[in-house]
């Protein structure tokens, strides 16, 4: 039985004692490890040789980089969302913003005396207000395009209220304009009025300006523009609206609730901008009807009618009413409208933060997935000049900004999209999940086809959604998505499975679960569901203590004398990257002492892996790594935990004295010093080089590989660096 080979002195273990000891050559030759030859080794076969490069963690050829994107997009998602529960605080129904009435529309009548006063004392006039004032002042007609809930119908009453001097009519929705006529229309009134089917046309609109010339009335048409619509920039009667400042609005309808300024007005205002409350309420900015249910809450607890928890709670919904609002079903919420409508929304929930780009593809494929749902036997397109961004992303409550990406490994700018508010995406996902039970199939057949993109910030963020959504119900999304992943020939797709796994451990619902099927197939997978399974402990989280975890790795590197070493080994780096610590490092050691061929590859495979892999690759890279991202992980860990150092340097030296090995731990040797100029982990390279020296041989083998690399008429070293490398391993002490 074959040992990897002699140990280092700083207190590891011993080799076993049939192992022998490398016997001096008459000269160091950088290529071979000293006693391979003389103690008699037998050359290893080809199959044994340690890889001194992880298999693609992508499963495939990709751009140089791309695992550093992966992990990056996959850290800054996880952080971003936290482990906050997608669970609703309550029963999702419709939010009344007007007053205490039990409906939020008005039938065909004039607006009650009570409304009209209201809307007197606390209506904020938008920027906009006084060029819509003109407009229906000389045309009588006004076509107001905005957003539901953004005040268009509060600043369509006020400016009907300043014309009519509060002769004001709501009209039923489903009023015909075509057939209106004068009997319908009394003299001096005004009308407002959203249309519940398509406005009329221009000759429409033209007939329906006489009819209220005719009668000196007014009326105002309330719309919301359809992705790419010019009209409002370019119509004759039509007008875009801009929401009032939320502040305004605010401080109007607090000062109304609270009986004017004074001491419970300002302690209302502090309380709105109370870190707890902002967090709860999740939205950046409030539409004017939000922002006055807001007021409405803030003064009921300041009057003491609402706890601060009971705030809170109330806060939470509103992402969860506007998630209710905009998938709210009826027939209209089935056209490629509104579906397409929806498709954008739901990829901004599952791509937030990503480039407007990769969102705006990404819901046309979710599209499509809805759209072939609803009607099997329709093909579905895609319009071309009728979408047009803005309008996108103000239908979406989105916001696009300036921000970067890696490509290759290089960040080059992007526009990029989120919601506006932390709220919004889990509150969307929540309510597909609990309330859109249809939804689910295509939504999930779209997460599954979002892995083949082979963009980080794609796939990556869609496996942290799907990670949400197993938080809300385990047993489907696993069975349907999950599962099918886990057991793919592809890499990608399992690494995928193994990244939503890992999201949801941090529920405290089904992270109990999560960790008993991960042992599960640990133990008693095929070899996809082992990989698989593999993968997650790696990032350090799917088992309650250190131990198991590498039981449980150990368990899988060995498994058919070795078939996954290379997918275990590599995810025990990430582990010890995860958690920084003596046991991870004497485990690999005690892999290493193994008599058995296999754990003594698993602890080599490791050993080289844990030496080679950026700590910028990590998954879960622990906090005190942060700062060494561009660090080889070894050095990395030596420079943060300095008492592991020895150790560190222990498990190299013997991957280095080991025939099968040796190449692969030489090479990340070579390709330490030949990376090392410029870089901030030079110098620690320089203090790690002479625990590596326990030997003249180890010294003159170091010595020659700098002095080959020095020669290397492509890649020489500099002077003054390789001064410092030749001190560094001159100095060093040897028995």
């Amino acid at each position: 039985m074959n040992a990897p080979g002699p140990q280092p002195p700083q207190g590891s273990p011993k080799p076993p004692p049939q192992q022998p000891q490398p016997q001096p050559q008459q000269k160091a030759e950088p290529d071979k490890p000293q006693g391979a030859e003389s103690a008699g080794a037998p050359e290893p076969e080809k199959a044994d040789v340690i890889g001194g490069s992880a298999a693609d963690p992508l499963g495939e050829a990709a751009l140089p980089g791309a695992a550093a994107a992966a992990s990056r997009v996959y850290r800054s998602t996880v952080s971003q969302h936290g482990s906050g529960t997608l669970v609703s605080s309550g029963s999702v129904g419709t939010m009344n913003f007007y007053g205490r009435q039990t409906t939020e529309r008005v039938l065909a009548g004039p607006l009650p005396p009570d409304q009209l006063r209201r809307l007197r004392q606390v209506f904020t006039q938008p920027a906009d207000y006084d060029d819509h004032l003109d407009q229906l002042t000389t045309g009588r007609l006004l076509v107001l395009f905005g957003q539901p809930g953004t005040g268009r119908a509060y600043t369509a009453l006020s400016l009907l209220d300043r014309l009519t001097d509060g002769h004001v009519s709501r009209l039923d929705p489903r009023t015909d304009l075509d057939k209106l006529d004068d009997d319908q229309i009394s003299e001096g009134h005004g009308y407002a009025l959203e249309p519940g089917a398509a406005l009329p046309d221009e000759t429409g609109l033209d007939r329906l300006c006489q009819l209220l010339g005719r009668k000196d009335a007014y009326a105002v048409l309330l719309a919301t523009p359809e992705p790419g619509d010019v009209l409002s920039r370019s119509a004759r009667y039509h007008r875009a609206h801009t929401p009032a400042a939320q502040t305004a609005v605010l401080e109007g309808h607090l000062a109304l609730e609270l009986g004017g300024v004074g001491p419970d007005y300002e302690r209302a205002r502090a309380t709105a901008i109370d870190p707890d409350v902002l967090a709860a309420r999740g939205l950046e900015d409030l539409r004017p009807a939000e922002a006055a249910h807001f007021a409405t809450l803030l003064a009921r607890h300041t009057q003491g009618k609402l706890t601060h928890d009971e705030l809170l709670d109330e806060c939470r919904r509103f992402a969860e009413n506007q998630a209710a609002e905009w998938f709210a079903g009826g027939g209209r919420s089935e056209t490629p409208e509104r579906l397409r409508d929806a498709a954008y929304r739901i990829a901004v929930a599952v791509l937030d933060g990503a480039s407007l780009s990769a969102v705006a593809e990404a819901a046309e494929m979710l599209a499509w997935e809805l759209a072939v749902t609803v009607d099997p036997e329709a093909t579905p397109g895609r319009l071309l000049f009728s979408d047009g961004v803005d309008a996108r992303l103000v239908s979406a409550r989105a916001v696009a900004e300036l921000g970067t990406e890696l490509v290759g490994t290089e960040e080059v700018p992007v526009r990029t999209v989120r919601f506006g508010g932390d709220a919004l995406a889990p509150a969307v996902l929540g309510h597909l999940w609990q309330h859109r039970h249809n939804a689910r199939g295509p939504v999930l057949r779209w997460l599954a086809g979002l892995c083949e993109d082979t963009r980080p910030q794609v796939w990556v963020r869609a496996a942290v959604a799907a990670g949400r959504l197993c938080r809300l119900d385990l047993s489907h999304t696993v069975h349907e998505l999950v599962q099918p992943m886990a057991q793919s020939e592809r890499a990608r797709r399992r690494l995928f499975a193994a990244s939503v796994l890992d999201v949801a451990l941090s529920s405290p619902e089904v992270g109990t679960a999560i960790r008993a099927l991960v042992g599960s197939w640990a133990r008693y997978g095929d070899q996809e569901l082992r990989w698989t399974a593999g993968a997650v402990l790696g990032r350090g989280r799917a088992t309650d203590t250190v131990r198991e975890s590498l039981d449980l790795l150990g368990g899988i590197g060995v498994w058919e004398e070795g078939k996954l070493r290379a997918g275990a080994a590599v995810q025990v780096a990430h582990f010890a990257g995860a958690h920084p610590e003596a046991r991870t490092l004497h485990r690999i050691r005690a892999w290493l002492s193994d008599e058995r061929r296999p754990q003594q590859d698993l602890g080599l495979q490791s050993t080289v892996y844990l030496a080679g892999l950026p700590a910028s690759d990590l998954w879960n890279r622990h906090e005190d790594l942060e700062d060494h991202g561009d660090w080889p992980l070894m050095l990395a860990l030596a420079a943060v935990r300095p008492a592991l150092a020895p150790e560190l340097a222990g498990l190299l030296w013997t991957a280095l004295q080991t025939p099968r090995s040796y190449e692969a731990a030489i090479e990340t040797v070579s390709d330490w010093l030949r990376g090392c100029a410029d870089q901030p982990w030079a110098g620690q390279l320089e203090r790690f080089l002479p625990l590596l020296v326990h030997s003249h041989d180890d010294r003159n083998r170091l010595l020659s590989l700098i002095k080959g690399i020095t020669e290397d008429p492509d890649q020489p070293l500099n002077e003054q660096q390789v001064r410092r490398l030749w001190g560094a391993v001159q100095g060093a002490s040897t028995p």
